[in-house]
């Protein structure tokens, strides 16, 4: 009995954790700033057409990824060093945070001009030959 009640608890806190790690978590992690209301308040208030910003832009990878009908907002800093995205959504009163693998062919700084590859490692950037003209 003991055994079964162990193994339950067990698989009660698997859950939860991967419920907040869907969802988000309260407070900022690994790394990633906190956002204050005031910075989604501002962005709320700018009409039906939100403010044309490369954290508004990012925020719709997140939204990808994140589980919310809000809004969400992208940092790229963990971005440009370890292929993370920080994220942060408002659907209301609260604000969720979670990161998130960078997009592929992200700017990241390994070793000068590199890109973050679809697994999340920064890599050197594959330079394009100059196409010729006829």
């Amino acid at each position: 009995r003991i055994l079964l009640l162990l193994a339950a608890l067990v698989l009660a806190c698997l859950a939860v954790g991967s419920a907040n790690q869907i969802q988000g978590k309260q407070q900022p992690e690994n790394g990633c700033p906190k956002v204050s209301k005031a910075t989604f308040q501002r962005l709320n208030q700018s009409s039906a057409d939100p403010p044309h910003r490369p954290s508004v832009g990012l925020g719709e990878i997140c939204k990808k990824y994140g589980t919310t009908d809000g809004l969400c907002i992208g940092n790229p800093g963990l971005a440009s060093l370890k292929c993370r995205l920080c994220c942060a959504c408002s659907g209301g009163a609260e604000i969720t945070y979670f990161d998130t693998t960078a997009p592929d062919g992200f700017p990241c700084k390994r070793k000068g001009n590199d890109q973050c590859n679809a697994q999340g490692k920064c890599e050197a950037k594959l330079l394009q030959k100059p196409r010729e003209v006829a």
